[in-house]
């Protein structure tokens, strides 16, 4: 078991990460692919390789803990294969820790083995339908749900029972194929963000219209490149690839740290499905233009 900090607290995607939980993929294996980033690669020369996730992974970590996050690393579990996208085991939503309910079978006990690892006061799991991690947006007042392929109405209805009295939940219905509502969408701050306009049905919920969206491409969505990490008001973590994102974050104000993504992305996600804050603290405004590897 580990211990996870006392101050478990998330009140916004973009508030400074000081605490994240990991699972380092050694126990990945692609036997059946369960997204359409995996069948894209299943059974090719450019299938996933253990070593390079591993490696990847690491390397990561390692850029987590320069910045100065505490990094709370979780065995692997074997029969766990996608477990190292930890992300949509469970969310943390205020002071407390949210297990969800996984959609694909061989994912399914995943927030019970992270729940039995993570030792925590405040801990509650949804109680019926699908409902995962890299489904949930994180704002003061505000949740967003994506609904698609791994989240159901009652997994966000179960979500909405849950935050009574604190935070309004919103749905956003997501297009076929599309995997999560965090590689399709990100908020980076309370008025910037990343989108995938294709990859959204209907119209942005109001509270969102006013957020300038950086729009990514069809070519770049296919690389999980709206999939960033927010650090803190003035940073963020993506992949190195994507050059034309780095140029329109730096000139709104972001540092842009990357990192080689190329063999993580192939299982479908990136540096955000990788990692589960458990702590963000509020702190002031953003204003950094540069870009570092």
């Amino acid at each position: 078991m580990v211990a996870v900090p006392r101050a478990l607290r998330v009140e916004a995607e973009w508030d400074r990460l000081t605490v994240v939980a990991v699972v380092r993929p050694e126990c990945f294996v692609l036997a059946e692919p369960i997204n359409s980033t995996q069948r894209r690669f299943y059974g090719t020369e450019g299938q996933p390789s253990v070593s390079v996730l591993v490696d990847q992974h690491a390397n990561v970590v390692r850029v987590l803990t320069a910045a100065g996050v505490q990094v709370v690393d979780v065995e692997p579990t074997l029969d766990l294969p996608f477990q190292f996208n930890v992300r949509d085991a469970a969310v943390v939503i205020g002071s407390r820790l949210i297990f969800g309910r996984m959609a694909r079978p061989v994912r399914r006990s995943e927030p019970a083995v992270l729940g039995s690892a993570l030792v925590a006061e405040s801990v509650v799991t949804v109680a019926a339908g699908q409902l995962e991690g890299g489904d949930i947006t994180v704002t003061p007042d505000e949740v967003f749900v994506g609904l698609g392929e791994r989240t159901t109405e009652s997994g966000c209805a179960s979500l909405g029972d849950l935050l009574i009295g604190t935070h309004k939940v919103t749905p956003i219905r997501l297009a076929a194929g599309v995997l999560h509502l965090d590689v399709a969408m990100n908020l980076l701050s309370r008025d910037v963000g990343v989108l995938h306009r294709p990859s959204i049905v209907g119209d942005l919920p109001k509270s969102l219209r006013e957020v300038e969206w950086i729009e990514v491409t069809d070519d770049e969505f296919a690389e999980q490149a709206a999939n960033i990490l927010v650090l803190d008001r003035e940073t963020v973590m993506l992949d190195a690839r994507h050059d034309r994102l780095q140029n329109a974050l730096a000139t709104r104000g972001f540092r842009c740290i990357t990192v080689q993504l190329d063999e993580i992305t192939k299982v479908g996600g990136g540096v955000r499905c990788m990692t589960l804050p458990l702590a963000r603290l509020p702190e002031g405004a953003r204003g950094s233009r540069s870009c570092t590897s």
